[in-house]
């Protein structure tokens, strides 16, 4: 199983050069946010697979551009895979404080317990202490760190800190999971 993964800049490769058969055979794509709307519907269009997203700090698009595509706080089963999105922002679009977000996941977490396996968890902001930045606007969250360490997917996938701020690998590992920073595109494999 296949999965694109997105965020935060877009690729020309995806649009503008995009020739079928280019990626493979990917089943579907995560967008984990801060890409605009006409760009997620080009990317849909293009590959002719199903897109689920979550929003990021400056997306101000509604939800639930795509029908079923928004998947916010939930927890949801596609192809098979196992998937937790975690939001970050309040409805009236300000981003939610540490103390915030661990009340959020704590729900989120009681709603997981009866689901045995998770695959892949995704948030726009990265873990406390695992591919974040050192300047207050791109540290991760510990909340977001504490539930993957309990949770133990197979992926974390996350954005907001641009791969171009810094010399940071796209993928790290830590325990069992594979941190993954979807900056532009990146493919996973379940």
């Amino acid at each position: 199983m296949k999965v694109l993964v997105i965020a935060d800049e877009e690729s020309k490769f995806l649009t503008e050069y995009y020739a079928e058969n280019d990626l493979g055979n990917i089943d579907f794509i995560l967008s984990v946010g801060d890409l605009p709307y006409s760009y997620l519907d080009t990317i849909r269009t293009n590959l002719k697979k199903p897109l689920f997203y979550i929003r990021g700090n400056h997306d101000t698009y509604k939800i639930g551009l795509f029908d079923k595509g928004f998947i916010e706080w939930k927890i949801v089963e596609i192809s098979g895979v196992r998937i937790i999105g975690i939001g970050c922002q309040h409805r009236n679009g300000q981003i939610l404080s540490e103390a915030e977000m661990r009340k959020k996941l704590k729900r989120l977490y009681r709603k997981k317990k009866h689901i045995t396996r998770v695959d892949i968890i995704i948030s726009h902001y990265p873990a406390a202490g695992i591919g974040d930045g050192q300047d207050a606007a791109h540290q991760g969250y510990q909340a977001i760190r504490d539930f993957v360490e309990k949770t133990q997917p197979m992926y974390f996938v996350y954005g907001h800190n641009h791969l171009n701020y810094g010399r940071k690998p796209r993928t790290i590992e830590s325990n069992k999971t594979k941190y993954v920073n979807a900056y532009e595109k990146a493919i996973i494999e379940i």
